[in-house]
């Protein structure tokens, strides 16, 4: 298997939700990723998601969001894009989370989601469209041991 792309572009509604974490579900799973490692990107990506369907085009703009799913020997690479209002998820502070639960803000934990969940998360600003990018590793197969001992 070499470099494998698929996207989708839909609105930015609640709607949409699914077919956009549901495109790269089928994606990893057509791929044969470990279903640990799927589902840690399906997380982080319906996180993201949800992130842009809520807040990108606020107050009351209306807009699209769109999913690249690459899949490498090596690495999964998943990039959401936007047109609305630029925003930076990587200056969002990491949240509080000592205390009792009840006593934490409501909200906030998706962005930290995303960073334990990913290896590498970046962002970009660039011709008008935020660009989030979530990488996540794959163990490389060793080949397979060869015995002359049969």
């Amino acid at each position: 298997m070499n470099r494998k792309t698929r996207s989708i572009t839909v609105p930015a509604t609640i709607e949409h939700l699914e077919a956009l974490t549901g495109m790269v579900t089928s994606h990893l799973s057509d791929h044969s990723i470990p279903e640990k490692v799927a589902f840690e990107v399906d997380l982080a990506v319906d996180e993201a998601c949800t992130n842009v369907i809520r807040y990108a085009y606020e107050p009351a703009g209306e807009g699209d969001v769109t999913v690249v799913c690459t899949v490498t020997p090596c690495e999964i690479r998943v990039c959401i894009i936007d047109y609305g209002i630029p925003f930076n998820p990587l200056n969002v502070k990491e949240p509080d989370l000592s205390g009792d639960v009840e006593d934490r803000a409501i909200g906030g934990l998706g962005v930290h989601l995303i960073r334990t969940l990913m290896d590498k998360v970046s962002y970009d600003y660039r011709g008008g469209k935020n660009i989030l990018c979530m990488t996540k590793f794959l163990a490389a197969t060793p080949e397979e041991e060869k015995s002359d001992n049969l």
